[in-house]
């Protein structure tokens, strides 16, 4: 780390060589998420639908992760970062909780054809 005292002496510049982490292995987590999106088809066919639904969104939530840390380049930032994603979304899932019941338990006026 560089340190330049000109004007205040808490400012602190990284060096360069500290900053880069290289390019991840574009074509591997292509591989990846193409054998993730294989296995949850193979899944959704073979096993009970209660299991591939829960086997089919855990690898959604994979893939997102896997894409999250290679394309979005959130491999290497600060652990803060994580929790303030995962609190949003924790609020986020906490409301589709909350207006869930409000629109499932409406009643319908379709008429179904016969």
């Amino acid at each position: 780390m560089e340190t330049i005292n000109q004007n205040n002496d808490n400012i602190v510049f990284p060096d360069a060589a500290h900053e880069y982490h290289g390019h991840p292995n574009y074509g591997r987590v292509l591989f990846t998420l193409l054998a993730l999106l294989s296995l949850s088809l193979v899944i959704g066919y073979i096993f009970s639908p209660a299991l591939a639904i829960t086997f089919i969104f855990a690898t959604a939530v994979w893939k997102t992760a896997l894409v999250m840390r290679n394309f979005m380049h959130l491999k290497y930032e600060p652990l803060f970062l994580f929790i303030v994603i995962a609190a949003v979304l924790l609020i986020l899932f906490a409301f589709f909780m909350g207006v869930y019941p409000d629109i499932t338990a409406v009643p319908r006026d379709v008429t179904l054809p016969h």
